[in-house]
């Protein structure tokens, strides 16, 4: 959500007005001098609190339903499928079965060529890990 914000804000920087940079100038120089030159940590800086997410990390939520401490993850298939029972058996076939037993919120997206889920967020990275090999390998 914040990425989505941020390329937002980003697309939307087009329609600032030349005319009116030279109002902001002093502060960007003091906003670059403030991190010692570095001007690319003053604009990150400057985005995170213009998307309101500039005190803490934001913890891992499902896509689904807001559960926090979760991660949705999306399956595509290039052809559609008849039932999710597909999808359980990749899930089954190539995720260590303690992991799989972890997943909630099966939902076949309406076109059936795939299918998103929940997976506990300490698992995102090996699951990520897991299928970017698999993909690798073909």
């Amino acid at each position: 959500v914040i990425k989505a914000s941020s390329r937002d804000t980003i697309r939307n920087l087009a329609e600032v007005n030349a005319d009116v940079l030279g109002l902001f100038e002093e502060a960007a120089d003091d906003l670059i001098a403030q991190h010692d030159g570095d001007a690319k940590m003053a604009l990150c800086k400057t985005l995170a609190y213009l998307s309101g997410q500039y005190k803490q990390v934001l913890e891992a939520r499902s896509l689904l339903n807001g559960q926090q401490g979760c991660v949705t993850f999306q399956i595509q298939l290039e052809k559609p499928f008849y039932s999710v029972s597909l999808i359980w058996n990749i899930l089954r076939r190539h995720l260590p079965e303690d992991m799989s037993h972890q997943v909630k919120g099966m939902r076949a997206f309406k076109d059936m060529t795939g299918a998103c889920f929940d997976l506990p967020d300490d698992n995102s990275q090996r699951v990520i890990d897991i299928f970017a090999n698999l993909a690798e390998q073909q």
